[in-house]
């Protein structure tokens, strides 16, 4: 297994079908979604202090983001991108026994041991454990850096300002419970488990096409 992400994770967790079309055949999305696009101009921007657009979301956002910055200890260690090898953002571990990467969006040092990870999209309860997994995953990482564990992990929704801290940081139980739920995806994908998962996420996938084809 290459190594592995939370993106890759809460991919298979969503559907181990797109995950075998992305990463196992490496095949990409005919159409680029602007979605992303945007998503990765407002993080960029919160990346360096710039708070004001002249469109309107994005306006929206990047307030938000303010406002959320403005309640959290000052001087956080900010990712830069994903082009630079030196991002101080990117933490490189071992997860499970598996070579593992992770971005975090901003972090603070032991002192504080807190990290916060941005997110364009709205916040939906039914959809929890992907960010669940998301953060034990940097939390195991951010543990072998600094060898002591964070105290509080923050999403922060840009949309609507909604702030959610999973139990998984702070709970035991919740913590098995996660470990649990990324050990079977693990399992799933080192057995060749691919099968399609349809569901509400169908509809806005990229590759939603190739699913039914033969490859």
């Amino acid at each position: 297994m290459s190594t592995i992400s939370a993106s890759k994770i809460n991919t298979y967790h969503s559907c181990p079908r797109k995950y075998y079309l992305q990463y196992i055949l490496n095949l990409k999305e005919p159409i680029e979604s602007p979605w992303l696009e945007f998503g990765s101009r407002v993080h960029s921007k919160l990346s360096n202090n710039i708070f004001d657009s002249e469109d309107p979301q994005e306006q929206i956002m990047l307030k938000n983001g303010k406002k959320f910055l403005d309640s959290m200890p000052k001087n956080p260690i900010r990712e830069t991108s994903y082009e630079d090898s030196n991002n101080p953002g990117r933490f490189f571990g071992d997860v499970l026994g598996h070579r593992a990467v992770g971005i975090f969006d901003l972090h603070w040092t032991p002192d504080t041991s807190m990290a916060a990870d941005y997110k364009t999209g709205q916040f939906w309860k039914s959809y929890t454990s992907h960010f669940d997994m998301q953060a034990w995953m940097l939390n195991e990482l951010f543990k072998q850096k600094y060898d002591q564990p964070l105290k509080r992990f923050c999403f922060a929704f840009l949309k609507d300002g909604t702030i959610y801290e999973p139990e998984c940081i702070t709970d035991e139980k919740a913590s098995k419970k996660t470990e649990r739920a990324i050990n079977k995806i693990l399992n799933g994908i080192e057995s060749e488990k691919f099968t399609k998962k349809c569901g509400n996420l169908c509809a806005s996938c990229g590759l939603n096409m190739l699913c039914p084809l033969d490859l």
